[in-house]
């Protein structure tokens, strides 16, 4: 009985692993791309992606024999509610915080240590920010994840020392020491900036979400161009993100 639970939560485990090999910049991968990125052998992978075309949760392109993400998790994420109801309370506040600071907005959540984005409303202007609800990014490169870091993650220091800080920018805190003493004023202050570290040209201001109960369950931010991000403005963002992140608080317990 022990010995077949092992091996179930082991095939559970490496078909969710197939899954996370897919992202919405990511659509299509091969056997081969797939055993790559698991660090795993071809066949292992074929027998799990077999069992998975069966039960329409991953289908294949016949046109290229490659592999995407099937219409059965479509039909799964429609039954869950937990997210749903978090966005659903969260949305009217997040509408009023681009009415009030005209920029676009996010709330995201701390995910398996990466920022996991779950709602977007944008703002006025043309510029369009390149993120996508259900898209994931990096902790150390971008506002929200600084504050996940900050709040979200009691072992921070331990966590850090144990990412790989690459250079998305000639902005990008790659030195671990440094980004560390950034966390530790993030702490101290209650926001976060991405002064363009994530993406040349635009910046993002964050603060924490909390619960009734003092718990850090989210992260809210506005984002835009450099030019509209003076410091100023910064301060003005950062107050209305305050007191966006204290109206959501009095509705999660």
């Amino acid at each position: 009985m022990n010995a077949n639970k092992k091996i179930l939560n082991t095939s559970v485990e490496k078909a969710f692993k197939i899954l996370d090999c897919f992202t919405p910049s990511i659509e299509e991968l091969g056997v081969t791309e797939i055993a790559q990125k698991m660090s795993t052998n071809k066949s292992a992978v074929y027998r799990m992606l077999a069992t998975m075309v069966a039960l329409d949760v991953i289908q294949q392109n016949p046109e290229n024999d490659k592999y995407r993400l099937g219409l059965k998790l479509f039909e799964l994420g429609q039954r869950v509610s937990i997210n749903k109801n978090f966005i659903n309370k969260a949305r009217p506040y997040m509408e009023e915080l681009v009415k009030r600071a005209d920029e676009t907005a996010h709330l995201a959540i701390y995910k398996n240590q990466e920022v996991y984005f779950l709602d977007k409303v944008e703002g006025p202007h043309d510029l369009q920010i390149n993120t996508q609800i259900g898209s994931k990014k990096q902790l150390y490169c971008t506002g929200l994840g600084k504050i996940m870091l900050a709040f979200g993650e009691p072992n921070y220091k331990v966590v850090i020392q144990n990412l790989s800080l690459e250079s998305i920018t000639s902005n990008t805190i790659t030195n671990k020491a440094k980004l560390i003493l950034e966390i530790d004023k993030i702490k101290n202050e209650g926001f976060a900036l991405d002064m363009e570290e994530n993406e040349v040209g635009l910046i993002c201001v964050a603060v924490p979400v909390f619960n009734r109960n003092g718990q850090f369950i989210a992260a809210i931010s506005n984002s835009g161009p450099t030019a509209r991000f003076n410091q100023a403005k910064i301060q003005n963002y950062t107050d209305v993100l305050k007191e966006t992140a204290s109206q959501l608080k009095a509705i999660f317990n």
